[in-house]
């Protein structure tokens, strides 16, 4: 597995790198998964709640920021095992979404999730979990990679 090959004890987060590119056979399209790494490995790891939370606020905010951006789709955005960041897949046209415009789009949605006075979609009839959320610990992480870039990493390892 990708994520395996990834020496965790090099790198540093927060960032965005693209962890898989598939093409879609007889297309020109490929899909596309990236790494958003919000806590560095084996130092801090997000709460369950504040990890849920962050889950529907990004694939809210994801979807509604690339609804105009031409030949891109938001596929997934699903919570690492390790509750360290997130993964996100997308479809697009083959060479179309480069790693830097994907920062600029995590960027978008994350401020735009800041808006929300609620977590959306967290009601018994649309959650599994509707009771595991932390909106105050969400909104506390995204405050908190205001005061720091995403870095596009291409090359792993990065230490900062």
């Amino acid at each position: 597995m990708e994520s395996f090959r990834l020496d965790h004890t090099r790198v540093r987060a927060p960032y965005v790198r693209l962890a898989k590119r598939v093409p879609v056979p007889g297309g020109g399209h490929e899909v596309l998964a990236y790494d958003l790494r919000l806590r560095t490995p084996n130092t801090e790891l997000l709460s369950p709640k504040v990890i849920h939370s962050l889950e529907h606020l990004l694939a809210v905010s994801l979807r509604s920021v690339t609804q105009g951006v031409e030949g891109v789709k938001v596929l997934d955005v699903s919570p690492m095992g390790c509750r360290t960041g997130f993964y996100l897949t997308f479809l697009s046209e083959a060479g179309h979404l480069s790693l830097e415009r994907v920062v600029g789009l995590v960027e978008e949605a994350l401020d735009e999730a800041l808006g929300y006075e609620s977590v959306p979609g967290a009601s018994m009839e649309s959650c599994g979990g509707y009771e595991e959320h932390d909106l105050p610990g969400a909104r506390d992480v995204i405050q908190g990679l205001r005061f720091e870039s995403l870095v596009a990493l291409r090359d792993p390892p990065l230490l900062r």
